[in-house]
């Protein structure tokens, strides 16, 4: 715990040295920005697909503003994410950041589903998960975050299985004019953004365009899969165009991204230079909604999404000597290469209605058809230092695949009396290839005080298996299966949100998780595991959050996550998850136009499996600061300086027993300048 109060000391240092340089400039705005955040009122739609309150959308939310992102300091989405209550932000072997929510921690974050303005991103199918194009989704472009915790899937269907995270981007009226955004910082990172829009009667159109290019950090690892040390190598290439449309009634989206990288520590653990990863991701999505008659309004919309990848992976360095299983060693002198592209697409249809029965009760239909394909599924091998041959004909890695999906759902908002909200809805999902599943969701909210309101909820939802879990074949250690059922959780939550007083907000939710039917590595007929129903989870937790305005408008905020997982089958806690989070942060309004952020988080000890040998993963305290100007040095210039990891704090996400000694090392201290002007 040295840490902890090294932390939190420096940060009340820094906080009271502000304090006294700048306290004179407190009352500038301070009546402007107290009536403003009285007056503010925030709406979600992520949690029922219908515009809320937020105190009235019968779930557990957190909603990030883009105010909240200009303030905070935050570079990407995952630097906002990983303060959010129940939410952590981990590493694996690919290098790219994932989602771990309530203690159920996966590499791919295959059981969150991520959305754009409501549509899912959740389209690479071989494995589930959404951040291969999106990992550093830049936050320039980003109106509004929900974050909303809990079981989606009656509205959702498949990957909304602990969280639906859906990010709302700006559209005409959110810009100010053309803005242009360069930035410049550690690692020889360099990025530039560029968005505007045009109105012109009824059509409005809003286009971004971003670039990123970073050598990243070289993170230290002791011994890797193979027992070489060295240092990682996560290069990143990103380059994002968006845009979005209305005109009457009719609207639509769309996005590209393409990302390269090198590969951290590559497909299979193993320190090297040489591997490339590259992904393609792109979607567009049209749409029109009326309303029918007074009580009766429609909404239906089209889209195709595409996912690609063509990796290649430097699997063992020349040199190379592996100890297999049995104690024998295989000798690599020219190293092994592979290359592995695939192509998914995702065409879909959507149509919903939203009945009002009365002025206190609203009802919602909807329907679904999407059809889903896998093709141009390669695989190159190089085994003697030579070119790489086409081997997919007699040894492929997977094959071309399709599946269909029909659902269908339904949701009643029934306000009973003025102060108790009953939701209550279920969505039916046929698959093609393994079948239906059904799933309910319940909430009820009650305002028994004006200022406090007790919240219940129950659901359930299920994560589809991937292509990679049904049909991956020629791998030595796992293959796919067939006959693999779709993950199943059901969720219970109980709490309470409100204000303390007219300055002071607060929630605690007591969450209860149980999972079964999870798909993991069981023995097989041959040599090689085959992906199984094997695995079953259960998690009860607690988050507790509060933020309190000061008089000036600055804010303090802190929230707590007490996450206890438990693996059912080994009857032992869940390895590679903390039992304890924590977060702390100050944002500090030394004027209209000047603001400092300062933001501490709290990893507990990461506990191994117990037939893992390896002390458990230490606690750690990260401290990260922004310096934020709005006009405060030119009128339409914002500038933005931040400081990750202050401390240069050396610390780790824990690799699964088996896989290597040394644990995925995390980026120290780094800088970042940003720079925007409007025009």
């Amino acid at each position: 715990m040295a840490y902890v109060k090294t932390g939190f000391s420096i940060w009340l240092l820094i906080f009271c040295c502000i304090s006294s340089v700048w306290a004179e400039e407190h009352v500038v705005g301070a009546l402007e920005e107290e009536i403003r955040w009285l007056q503010e009122e925030v709406f979600v739609t992520t949690a029922t697909k219908t515009k809320e309150t937020i105190e009235k959308s019968g779930a557990t939310v957190t909603v990030i503003t883009a105010e909240d992102l200009r303030a905070s300091g935050a570079r990407t989405l995952m630097d906002a994410l990983k303060r959010v209550p129940g939410l952590g932000v981990h590493q694996f072997f690919m290098g790219s950041a994932s989602v771990e929510v309530r203690g159920v921690k996966t590499d791919f974050a295959e059981k969150v589903l991520f959305l754009v303005n409501g549509h899912p991103i959740n389209n690479n199918l071989v494995n589930g998960g959404a951040m291969w194009g999106y990992n550093q989704f830049i936050v320039e472009d980003i109106k509004q975050v929900e974050i909303v915790r809990g079981p989606g899937s009656s509205l959702y269907g498949a990957n909304a299985f602990v969280a639906v995270i859906n990010v709302i981007t700006k559209q005409v009226d959110d810009l100010r004019g053309v803005e242009v955004s360069v930035g410049a910082g550690s690692y020889d990172t360099r990025k530039v953004n560029i968005q505007g829009g045009v109105q012109q009667g009824d059509f409005d159109m809003a286009v971004n365009f971003n670039a990123l290019d970073t050598d990243g950090d070289a993170g230290k690892v002791d011994s890797d899969a193979i027992g070489n040390s060295g240092r990682t190598d996560y290069w990143r290439e990103r380059y994002e165009v968006g845009m979005n449309f209305s005109f009457g009634h009719f609207w639509g989206q769309g996005k590209y991204v393409e990302r390269k990288s090198g590969p951290y520590l590559g497909a299979n653990n193993v320190l090297n230079n040489e591997s490339k990863q590259k992904y393609v991701d792109y979607f567009i999505e049209g749409g029109y909604r009326r309303d029918l008659t007074s009580k009766l309004g429609f909404s239906g919309k089209v889209y195709f999404n595409h996912f690609e990848f063509d990796n290649f992976w430097e699997i063992y360095p020349e040199g190379s000597t592996v100890v297999n299983a049995d104690g024998s060693t295989t000798q690599y002198p020219q190293g092994l290469r592979v290359r592995s592209p695939i192509n998914h697409d995702v065409t879909g249809i959507e149509l919903q209605l939203e009945y009002q029965l009365s002025l206190n009760q609203k009802l919602l239909f909807g329907t679904l058809f999407e059809h889903q394909s896998q093709y141009g599924v390669e695989h190159w091998l190089s085994a003697d230092g030579g070119p790489l041959i086409d081997i997919s004909e007699n040894a492929n890695w997977n094959d071309s695949h399709v599946r269909d999906i029909t659902a269908a759902f339904i949701q009643d908002i029934w306000d009973i009396t003025e102060d108790i909200r009953l939701i209550a809805g279920a969505r039916y999902d046929y698959y093609s290839d393994f079948g239906d599943t059904f799933n309910p969701r319940a909430s009820l909210t009650w305002a028994f005080h004006p200022d406090v309101r007790f919240i219940t909820t129950y659901g359930s939802a299920f994560r589809a298996p991937t292509f990679g879990e049904l049909y991956n074949i020629n791998n030595p250690a796992i293959v796919g299966n067939p006959n693999v059922n779709p993950e199943e959780i059901e969720t219970f939550e109980i709490g309470f949100q409100g204000n303390l007083n007219r300055k002071t907000s607060a929630s605690f939710i007591w969450f209860y998780n149980q999972i079964d039917e999870l798909i993991a590595s069981v023995e097989g007929d041959s040599a090689a595991n085959t992906h199984g129903n094997a695995g079953k989870l259960s998690v009860q937790g607690a988050e507790l959050e509060i933020e309190t305005r000061l008089k000036d408008g600055s804010t303090l905020a802190a929230n707590y996550t007490y996450q206890h997982a438990i693996n059912e089958v080994t009857d032992e806690r869940t390895a590679d998850v903390p039992l304890h989070r924590a977060n702390l942060t100050f944002n500090y309004y030394i004027s209209r136009n000047l603001s400092f952020f300062s933001g501490l988080m709290y990893k507990g000890e990461t506990y191994r499996v117990s037939s893992d040998a390896r002390d458990n993963v230490d606690e750690y305290v990260t401290l990260d600061l922004a310096l934020v100007t709005q006009g405060y040095v030119a009128e339409n210039l914002d500038l933005k300086l931040t400081a990750y990891n202050v401390f240069d704090k050396q610390y780790f996400d824990p690799t699964p027993i088996g896989v290597m000694e040394s644990d995925y090392p995390k980026p120290g201290r780094s800088f970042f300048v940003d720079a925007l002007y409007h025009f």
